[in-house]
């Protein structure tokens, strides 16, 4: 492939990834006026009411959701259904909705944004929601523990 033309096929590439980036924010705003909806709805959402536990609530749940998905070998299986195989390895799918997919549950910040999105909707829907989101909670705060821990262990070796 000549120079030129390897040149137009990464353009090519790069403008489908921004099709489908855009896309994708369309759905995140699509959801997001559906978290306020159902919130609304719903569920119960009191700003001023907010402590400074529920925030730490929220973010320890955000935060072990974003482990879920990005880490963490029961979601594996998830993963490898977007990616391309090469030979017995994975690797980032080469174009389409699947590449964005790869590209979503690979960046901790991209997935946080969903996450987030996702906790504070469930937390905000009822007493069901504020116990799920404890769970996660309880959960992100040991798998940050062992984190440290790991790091701890390492940095000592």
């Amino acid at each position: 492939m000549s120079d030129t033309t390897a040149r137009v096929h990464d353009a090519e590439i790069r403008d489908e990834q921004h099709f489908w980036s855009v896309i994708a924010l369309v759905v995140f705003a699509a959801l997001c006026a559906l978290a306020v909806f159902l919130i609304g709805r719903y569920g119960t959402f009191d700003p001023a009411a907010l402590t400074f536990l529920d925030l730490t609530l929220l973010a320890f749940g955000a935060f072990r959701v974003v482990h879920l998905l990005t880490y963490d070998k029961i979601f594996e299986m998830v993963r490898a259904a977007f990616m391309d195989r090469d030979g017995g390895r994975l690797k980032t799918a080469a174009r389409g909705w699947r590449r964005l997919m790869c590209e979503f549950m690979n960046c901790i910040w991209c997935t946080g944004m969903w996450s987030g999105l996702i906790v504070v909707t469930v937390y905000f829907l009822g007493v069901w929601g504020r116990f799920a989101v404890v769970v996660l909670a309880v959960a992100g705060i040991g798998s940050l523990l062992q984190l440290v821990s790991k790091a701890l262990a390492a940095q000592s070796s």
